[in-house]
């Protein structure tokens, strides 16, 4: 056979090991998605999508955010409901003070308390097992998926759990107050009660309307957790890396509270859909009914693996771990993941050694791959940062957009893609006089370097690279003696098809496409693993070319149907400040820019201006206009006790938020003011002020604060309603039906601010 036929032959061959690989990332993917639901007619010992629908019909009907009126109708149906399905339920009221930034938050939470009582709880010294979700909602949102899902989920598991047989351990069901606020009901449930009755923490959430239950952060001591997790769930989707990501980010949810207190557990939620997250499109119409019942599983699965175990031992060593197609989970303890990098990266340096003294490779192109795998994700990074630059000039219009995501980031996601491997392929052409054995002692050297560096600095990540690093060392034995490929190049990157593929979406999912940079960078540290096979190939150039004008082609697509319309609608806000100390009015929006909808008030050129240091409510610059004046009822201030014993003046009053208010500023400037006792708390002035935020007050908060004999306290009140009152909201006219309000969390959102200033 001629040299012509046996490239050829070689070729087909590296054509259809790239089309296996390929064909086993996209089988990865299209695993990691949840389970079809169940209908509300499955057995009694099985968790119904179904039957959890019927609690959310209940409890999505509205926003419910704390010390709301539809706050205490969920409250009570959620109670009623534990209570009718057999466990043993309390609400238990209490302040909470908790400070964020420079600003106390002052609430009256209430939690409620189910348990449901087990057969032996003896077995765990009488530590019971925690299910944890919040049943508050955004002001912005009715909350089906955040977090009524678990609500629901939570409340079917009860009656799972009564009706089919119990466990040895006591469950408790805690659902908390206040958590969109600042971890609120979590902190009062902490400081009442610790976590030392508890041998396990389960926190269920969401951040978006649908996808798999991703298992995304435990506590210390996870081993033991982290196997009921792999044996509970039939769909197990989860890995630590994704935990060490979690830690270093200023994320938090009710597990952080638990978590915090040393409490050991599991942290879950689904992450796709972040357009309805916080939104008023949160409802029962976009919820995934599969992600609810992938809730539901997980749950019931947990509680009869933990329910019959002793929770006193389940501490024990951290844990690496990662899923096989969200069916099985891989785990491991981190101190031999960590002897076994060791071995495996001293097995990689003594056989590139050997083979250098034998001059089977060279030093030098050796070094060349390393260097080339180094460049290629940052290269690839800084390209993908610098498009995503320019499709933002080109479509300004996504800076309205939570997380600047687009609506069809399918384009993005697979233009991305193909520049990434556009990269990639490029990159090969620099090594061309490279050997196959050069080429894999190279890309290997590359992803023993990552896995020493995790193995120090993250051990959870190490997974991604141990695997592919041991698939490696056969076929780099095999190049070494000069035999023929037989596809054991292509070991490396199959490996990495099954590791990386849904890792880099949940990643592009979590971080949003404005840091896609990060994306293809992580998923290039796998990538690179195919150079060797691309090396095999006669000419990579053509490659390379059509796969950046096929990638530029995409992502110009995505920028051409980057449109606003009913479906695909853009945030915006407009918030009515009426400032009775003053008598004016404006309006404000916290949106990039104007709108064809807040125009109509705001003007085309309305002024930006900073009043974050008087109203905490607005941490961003606003576009500012004036407003007509409308009656808006002010809170009031109530003195109940002012006296003076010596230099120090000790006055007691309560502020009164008008009822259509859901929570209220309070701001008392710092000159000749000491400290004020609130909610059982003495609290000293920050920065300029004293600032609290009240929440849940009911009616009203009192405070009792020092000052200097002969001081006047300036005592400013800013109520804050949820949603433009009806006056403003009849001046400004509609939405137009490419429109919708701002989500909470993304920046100001519909309201109204009525300031008082009252001098005491």
């Amino acid at each position: 056979m001629g040299d012509g036929a046996v490239r050829a032959n070689s070729s087909w061959l590296v054509a259809v090991l790239l089309a296996g690989i390929a064909a086993v990332g996209v089988l990865a993917v299209l695993a990691f998605r949840p389970p079809a639901p169940v209908g509300a007619d499955a057995p009694a010992e099985r968790f119904s999508a179904g039957r959890a629908e019927a609690h959310l019909r209940e409890i999505a009907v509205r926003p419910h955010p704390i010390g709301t009126a539809d706050n205490e109708r969920v409250r009570r149906f959620v109670a009623d409901t534990a209570r009718d399905h057999g466990a043993e339920v309390t609400v238990e009221t209490g302040e909470v003070v908790s400070r964020w930034r420079h600003v106390f938050r002052v609430a009256t939470t209430h939690n409620v308390v189910a348990r449901v009582r087990g057969d032996d709880p003896a077995v765990s010294g009488g530590k019971a097992l925690l299910l944890v979700s919040h049943y508050d909602s955004v002001a912005t949102g009715p909350g089906a998926a955040d977090d009524g899902a678990a609500v629901a989920a939570m409340l079917e598991t009860i009656r799972v759990l009564t009706s089919s047989g119990g466990v040895r351990n006591d469950v408790v069901f805690l659902f908390t107050d206040g958590e969109e606020m600042g971890l609120l009901g979590a902190r009062e449930f902490v400081a009442r009660h610790g976590v030392d009755d508890y041998g396990a923490v389960l926190n269920w959430e969401a951040r978006g309307s649908g996808g798999p239950v991703w298992m995304f952060q435990t506590g210390a001591d996870n081993g033991p957790l982290v196997s009921a997790f792999g044996e509970a769930s039939a769909r197990p989707a989860g890995n630590s890396l994704a935990h060490e990501i979690y830690r270093v980010m200023p994320n938090n949810t009710d597990f952080t509270v638990f978590r915090d207190a040393g409490a050991r557990g599991l942290n879950s939620a689904f992450l796709e859909h972040v357009h309805d997250y916080h939104s008023e499109h949160d409802d029962l119409e976009r919820l995934d009914r599969g992600s609810l019942q992938h809730h539901g599983d997980t749950m019931v699965g947990l509680v009869r693996v933990l329910g019959d175990r002793d929770l006193r031992e389940a501490g024990g060593a951290d844990a690496v771990y990662f899923d096989l197609f969200a069916r099985v989970l891989v785990h491991y303890p981190v101190w031999s993941a960590v002897v076994l990098a060791a071995l495996t990266a001293v097995g990689l340096v003594a056989l590139l050694a050997h083979a250098a003294r034998r001059g089977q490779v060279r030093v030098g192109a050796v070094l060349l791959v390393f260097g080339v795998a180094l460049g290629t994700p940052v290269v690839a990074a800084l390209l993908s940062w610098g498009a995503w630059w320019v499709i933002t000039l080109l479509r300004p219009g996504l800076a309205f957009l939570a997380l600047s995501e687009p609506h069809d980031r399918g384009w993005y996601v697979a233009g991305f893609s193909l520049l990434a491997l556009a990269v990639l392929v490029a990159a090969v052409r620099l090594l061309r006089r490279c050997s196959r054995a050069e080429l894999l002692g190279g890309v290997l050297l590359f992803t023993c370097a990552l896995l020493v560096v995790a193995a120090v600095l993250a051990p959870g990540a190490g997974f991604l690279f141990q695997w592919t690093l041991l698939a490696g060392l056969p076929a780099l034995w095999w190049a070494i003696r000069e035999r023929p490929d037989r596809g054991l190049s292509a070991a490396p990157p199959l490996v990495a098809a099954v590791l990386f593929p849904p890792l880099v979406g949940t990643l592009l999912i979590a971080l949003g496409m404005p840091l896609v940079a990060a994306g293809v960078a992580v998923a290039l540290l796998g990538g690179v693993l195919l150079v060797p096979l691309l090396g095999a190939l006669p000419r990579t150039g053509p490659l390379a070319a059509a796969c950046a004008v096929l990638a530029v082609a995409l992502l110009g697509v995505g920028v051409r149907t980057a449109e606003f319309g009913p479906d695909e609608q853009r945030p915006d806000s407009l918030v009515y400040l009426h400032d009775t100390a003053t008598g004016q009015a404006n309006w404000l929006s916290s949106d990039p820019e104007v709108d064809a909808w807040t125009a109509r008030v705001l003007g085309e050129r309305p002024e930006r201006v900073d009043l974050s240091d008087r109203y905490a409510l607005l941490a961003d610059p606003v576009l500012r206009a004036p407003a007509p004046v409308l009656p808006l009822p002010p809170p009031s201030v109530e003195v109940l006790a002012d006296g003076t014993a010596g230099d120090v003046r000790s006055v007691r009053f309560r502020v009164v938020p008008h009822a259509q208010a859901w929570r209220t500023q309070v701001a008392l400037p710092r000159e000749g003011l000491g400290a004020c006792l609130v909610a059982g708390k003495r609290l000293e002035p920050t920065g300029g002020a004293l600032v609290l935020e009240l929440y849940g007050a009911g009616g009203g908060a009192e405070l009792t604060c020092e000052a200097e004999a002969d001081a006047v306290l300036e005592v400013e009140v800013v109520d804050h309603w949820a949603g433009l009152p009806a006056e403003a909201a009849a001046i400004v006219g509609p939405r137009p039906s490419d429109a919708m309000p701002v989500q909470s969390g993304s920046r100001a959102f519909d309201g109204a601010l009525v300031r008082r200033v009252i001098e005491i």
